[in-house]
């Protein structure tokens, strides 16, 4: 992949995604919220999707920018028409 995801991307993966483990975030500059990027099945492919994305904002000249490789313990919610309460193991 190169670059970010697109929303179209992302939203395809997240309706495809059946227990994924790390999601990748990006701060908004002004530092109240994190926006969800992409899904990631270890911490490996996580963290390396974060130093590719950060390297592609630096290169576009973005200076006040953090990704986030965060690891999912507990979902909840509705997917696919079902209740979503549980644990990620």
């Amino acid at each position: 992949m190169d670059g970010e995801p697109t929303r179209k991307q992302s939203v395809q993966q997240l309706h495809e995604a059946v227990s994924p483990k790390y999601a990748v975030f990006l701060r908004c500059p002004s530092g109240t919220r994190a926006n969800f990027k992409y899904l990631h099945d270890s911490l490996d492919s996580a963290v390396e999707c974060c130093r590719r994305f950060a390297a592609d904002m630096a290169s576009r000249g973005h200076v006040d920018y953090t990704y986030y490789a965060v690891e999912i313990k507990h979902r909840v919610g509705i997917e696919r028409a079902k209740i979503v309460d549980e644990q990620m193991n």
